[in-house]
């Protein structure tokens, strides 16, 4: 008992090490970028250093979710740990901008393999539930790292040197590494090496259709002149996702499963998380943006105006958790008046003191991902469970990517003003309204556990 233990915390000490690890780096990036810039040049590839992160990551967690079922967690975390790991020092030592985003690609493949394994793993490990507590941690020490991650990067980068940002991760990342391969196991499903069988042009179609997207949606933000690409680009990956799914549905072992969409937990668990990631992402960028150009904030204390956001969905997210197993859609619901609530507030109330607001929203965000994690674990069972949590993270990145862009054309009109945040915040609680309509219908909890797939 006690070594079943001891394995436990070990791999849920590594995930979490791991996790919050991959976190940290984004707002160390944030914070050092400008000085980078400075340091190698390269400003017309300023945007690729997020952007390149965010598509590898993005497209590549259909293929390494479903070799997470196949192959095993522990494998796929540690390899995936590894590869960021090797990324983060490459771009430490990154000699000219262009290395650099090539570099960051290599860490967000690595980051592709560390988020469905990871969300996996905690199935593996704990019981239905324990799950959803857990994922209330996570979310919590999540958030944690996302508030040191700003501050910890500007004292690097002026103390020591940017570079020292991405080499002081290395140690980090290897105590997770080791944690996890004493802790996690590996449910292989094939045999062997030899009979595995992947699902190579499936996996290349699904990625190309979402890196088309991906970028059709930063083309229409761009203004009226990239509309005709970003549209073009959108019919693209429309025709590419629908040869994917018809290429799918005559595989026997598909990257996706398409009957496993077609559950009523799952199906609405993603679209949930998209809406969640299109908020989420739209409020951390905008927020500042507002307080910036309408009050004339500096941009320590329009950032600052994150944090009692940032702080709540930490809270809220250990209430989610407890709350994802026996009463999810009154969570569902509860969330989204929040988030309706802060951004209606934001949309009529013109004033600089949005603290408050975005602490209500904040409420609402913490609330919701543990909710719709334990709900896609649940509808993808044993057997699934890494391809379920994969999707559910993709659906995340893709909200986060298209909410940004579109969200920007209200500013493209001309002089940014009030009444242009006025119909962001607007059509931010439209979403908001969008994700509590989806609560609202989601099955009973008696359904969650009706698979509809066979448990090979």
């Amino acid at each position: 008992w006690w070594q079943i233990m001891n394995r436990k915390w070990s791999g849920f000490s590594g995930i979490l090490v791991g996790m919050s690890a991959s976190a940290l780096m984004q707002t160390l990036v944030a914070t050092s970028l400008p000085v980078i810039e400075r340091d190698l040049g390269g400003m017309a590839l300023y945007s690729w250093v997020f952007a390149g992160y965010m598509l590898a990551s993005t497209i590549s967690i259909p293929l390494f979710a479903r070799l997470a079922d196949v192959v095993g967690r522990r494998t796929l975390y540690v390899v995936g740990i590894l590869v960021f790991l090797i990324g983060s020092a490459l771009v430490g030592a990154s000699q000219s901008m262009e290395l650099l985003v090539a570099f960051r690609v290599l860490q967000g493949i690595g980051a592709g393999a560390v988020a469905p394994a990871a969300l996996a793993s905690i199935g593996d490990l704990f019981s239905d539930e324990e799950r959803g507590k857990i994922f209330g941690i996570i979310g919590a020490v999540q958030v944690l790292a996302n508030l040191i991650g700003p501050p910890l990067g500007g004292w690097i980068t002026d103390t020591f040197s940017w570079r020292w940002g991405f080499y002081l991760i290395l140690p980090v990342g290897l105590l997770a590494m080791i944690l996890a391969a004493l802790g996690l196991q590996d449910k292989m499903r094939a045999s062997n090496w030899r009979t595995l069988h992947i699902d190579w042009i499936g996996a290349l179609l699904i990625g190309s259709g979402l890196f088309i997207g991906l970028l059709g949606f930063q083309q229409i933000g761009l203004g009226a002149g990239h509309l005709v690409y970003g549209i073009a680009l959108c019919v693209g990956t429309a025709v590419l996702l629908n040869f994917a799914v018809q290429w799918e549905q005559k595989q026997a072992e598909p990257v996706i499963p398409i009957a496993l969409l077609s559950h009523p937990s799952l199906w609405r668990a993603t679209l949930g998380t998209l809406l969640l990631g299109f908020v989420t992402n739209s409020a951390v960028a905008y927020f500042p943006l507002y307080l910036e150009k309408i009050y004339e904030q500096t941009a320590t204390s329009a950032g600052l105006a994150l944090l009692p956001m940032l702080l709540m969905a930490g809270v809220a997210s250990g209430v989610g958790g407890a709350l994802a197993n026996g009463w999810p859609r009154q969570a569902q619901a509860a969330a989204w008046v929040l988030i309706i609530a802060g951004f209606l507030s934001l949309t009529v109330m013109k004033s600089s003191n949005i603290g408050w607001m975005t602490a209500v929203i904040g409420a609402g965000m913490g609330l919701l991902l543990p909710v719709y994690l334990q709900l896609a674990q649940q509808a993808g069972g044993d057997s699934h469970l890494a391809t379920a949590s994969g999707l559910v993270q993709l659906a995340r990145n893709l909200g986060g990517a298209m909410g940004i862009p579109l969200l920007g054309i209200w500013l493209l009109g001309g002089e940014v003003g009030q009444t242009a945040f006025s119909f962001i915040f607007a059509t931010l609680t439209t979403i908001g309204f969008a994700g509590l309509l989806l609560g609202l219908i989601s099955p009973r909890p008696s359904v969650y556990n009706e698979h509809y797939l066979p448990t090979d």
